[in-house]
């Protein structure tokens, strides 16, 4: 702007002024050739301006800018009509004083101080509030990472979240973390698992190994201490510990500042370490090449020390959470396993069912979790939802430990111990025509032996006798093989039931006199079984292993992640159209995954080659049942064409005894 000789003279003696007041000798003065003064002192930055200035100055909005940041003090010198010349909006500049000229040297020099005070405050206030914002922002961030933590109970994802907002809260490159497994009270029985590792220069397989923990490494020494360690340059010193570069070598990489910091659990153990690697300078993204690491890492600060403390008390206790809660869980998952092996020790033909229905139930879940159309695009199932569903799916036959051991197993119509029965009276009858036709050869024998003739008589009588004796044996043994054909779990043709009312309406005499019957109404009525080997009776007594099931798993306090276990065991037999049981449930009110379990507990019964009562179904012919039942309303008609597009069928192979 044009030079004022009298504004620059005015400031010139205004600077003199100032100067010769004792209090400003060590204030720092500039006269500007434009004719505006700058002072400095400490933190307060003071620049007085004459109107002149004001109205022509090329650099005044420089200042103004400045003064509206609260940067420094702007004090406007003049009369009054000068302030409405310059159109000042004093509230937008709060650091503008304006100074009505001429004025007393004493409100000169009052006016100045209280100014540099204001100013240097102001500062003060302003440094206060972004460490307080900042603190803010450092205990919100805080709370959101214990938030975070206390949500994780995967212990790999818990692990992956740890590390990352580890090395997020202090600009860390790289960084592992370390779990303390053995014996507690022996620390050479200890050892330090790296379950983690990650890094954003270098691409790396994240894998797992042990290391004892030993006062000589950095982690285990961190243990032991349970303190941080903060080394500012590994290459340059690292304080007297063993470092294995291994990994520096094969990956041209430089571990240079290392921050490890332990994992303290609620009990007040180290249960784990955080290992940080090359804290970044600011605007650093990425470390490549030697010169890289040597500008571009800087030591960790105390900031980001106090951080990965504060974050590794927290992960301590989020960690020993998710151990106890992977330990319960591992109890519980055996438990579970242990009861599948109580129900198929009853029933050791079944063996491999529960576990192979499990399997095709959870993976016709996420099927109909990824599906895309109707009606199951918004069904979503979590892992905990997964676990579930397996869960149900392996105890949905729990409850035939409440069902007769005899009816459980039941091969063909009649008991092993009825049929040995029959078997023992038809062979009786047969020994008893046998002995009866002896009888009657002897007596005729003896009735008949001296009469004229009687030679030719006796061996046309005797050869009768013999005809009848093969008829009636003929006879009985046909009798036995029906019955052993009838007593298969197979369909009777129309004739069967006649013949086995026959059967038994014939009668027999034993060695006391007492008449029996050829067979009881039991077992009559036990070889006059439609379908399969179970009268109706059996057959309700196996249903009743719904109830059981139920009964049985309502004792168990699942807790919220897995409360439906029950509700969807117990519905496995259930049908869409009302004609399932043990509630002859209808579509609505049958579970999802119930469906679902209904389709996979047919297809295995169906396969399944290790059944003694039954011969295995080719898959073709289990799909067309299944697909019958589909046709009759009976399966849900969506969930079996999921289970065949994604060729689940083909997810266990049966074999015996074995999923």
């Amino acid at each position: 702007m044009p030079e004022s000789p009298a504004v620059v003279a005015c400031a010139a003696d205004l600077a003199r002024l100032i100067r010769s007041e004792k209090e400003f000798s060590t204030w720092v003065f500039k006269v500007e050739e434009a004719g505006y003064l700058e002072l400095r002192c400490d933190a307060a930055h003071l620049v007085l301006l004459w109107p002149e200035c004001w109205l022509a100055g090329d650099e005044l909005p420089v200042h103004l800018i400045r003064a509206r940041s609260g940067d420094f003090g702007l004090l406007l010198f003049g009369a009054d009509d000068d302030l409405v010349q310059c159109d000042v909006d004093g509230p937008d500049v709060p650091g503008l004083i304006f100074v009505p000229t001429p004025s007393p040297r004493a409100r000169l020099v009052v006016t100045l101080r209280n100014a540099a005070f204001s100013l240097n405050h102001s500062r003060l206030a302003a440094r206060l509030e972004r460490k307080l914002e900042q603190a803010r922002y450092e205990n919100d961030m805080l709370i959101s990472i214990g938030r975070a933590l206390s949500q994780k109970s995967d212990l790999q994802s818990l692990m992956d979240l740890i590390l990352l907002r580890a090395r997020e809260v202090t600009g860390a490159d790289a960084g592992s973390i370390f779990v303390v497994e053995g014996n507690d009270g022996d620390i050479s029985q200890r050892t330090l698992r790296c379950v983690v590792s990650q890094n954003d220069s270098v691409p790396i397989e994240s894998r797992e190994f042990a290391v004892p923990v030993t006062a000589e490494s950095i982690a285990g020494s961190c243990v032991i201490e349970r303190q941080p360690i903060d080394i500012e340059d590994l290459y340059q010193d690292c304080q007297g510990y063993h470092h294995d570069r291994s990994f520096d070598h094969k990956n041209q990489y430089q571990t240079r500042s290392l921050l490890t910091v332990p994992m303290i659990s609620a009990r007040n153990q180290v249960i784990g370490v955080i290992q940080l690697i090359n804290k970044r300078a600011r605007g650093v993204t990425k470390l490549s090449g030697p010169d890289s690491f040597a500008s571009g890492v800087i030591p960790f600060d105390p900031v980001s020390v106090m951080y990965a403390n504060s974050l590794g008390s927290q992960a301590g206790i989020a960690l020993e959470n998710a151990l106890l809660y992977d330990e319960v869980r591992t109890v519980f998952d055996g438990f579970v396993r242990a009861s599948v092996t109580a129900i198929e020790s009853r029933d050791p033909t079944t063996s491999g069912h529960s576990e192979r229905v499990a399997r095709l139930t959870v993976e016709l879940a996420k099927t109909a979790d990824r599906a895309e159309a109707a009606p199951y695009r918004h069904l979503q199932f979590s892992l905990d939802d997964l676990k579930e569903i397996e869960y149900a799916a392996l105890l949905h036959d729990f409850g035939k430990v409440g069902v007769r051991e005899n009816v459980l197993v039941k091969a063909r119509k009649l008991y092993d111990h009825q049929y040995d029965l029959i078997v023992q009276r038809f062979q009786f009858l047969r020994k008893a025509l046998e002995s009866d036709a002896l009888a009657e050869k002897l007596d005729y024998v003896l009735k008949n032996a001296s009469a004229a003739g009687a030679s030719a008589e006796l061996k046309t009588r005797l050869s009768e006798i013999e005809a009848e004796l093969a008829d009636r044996v003929g006879e009985i043994d046909r009798f036995r093989k029906f019955i052993n054909a009838a007593n298969q779990p197979t369909v009777l043709d129309s004739g069967g039931f006649e013949l086995i009312r026959t059967i038994a309406g014939r009668c027999y005499v034993d060695d006391q006199g007492r008449e029996h019957r050829y067979l009881t109404d039991e077992e009559a009525s036990a070889l006059q079984i439609v379908r399969g080997s179970l009268t109706p009776e059996e057959r309700r007594e196996i249903q009743s292993h719904v109830m059981h099931t139920d009964k049985f798993l309502r004792q168990i306090p699942w807790g919220r992640g897995f409360r439906s276990v029950p509700e969807i065991a117990q519905a496995h037999h259930e049908k869409l159209d009302g004609t399932g049981y043990p509630f002859g449930l209808v579509a609505a009110a049958i579970p999802p995954p119930a469906r679902m379990m209904a389709i996979s507990d047919i297809y295995d019964a169906l396969t399944a080659s290790d059944r003694p009562y039954k011969e295995a179904v080719p898959p073709d012919r289990a799909l067309d049942i299944l697909r019958d039942e589909v046709d009759h309303g009976r399966l849900d008609s969506d969930l079996f064409a999921l289970f065949v597009d994604a060729k689940l069928y083909q997810i266990n192979p049966c074999r015996r005894g074995r999923p």
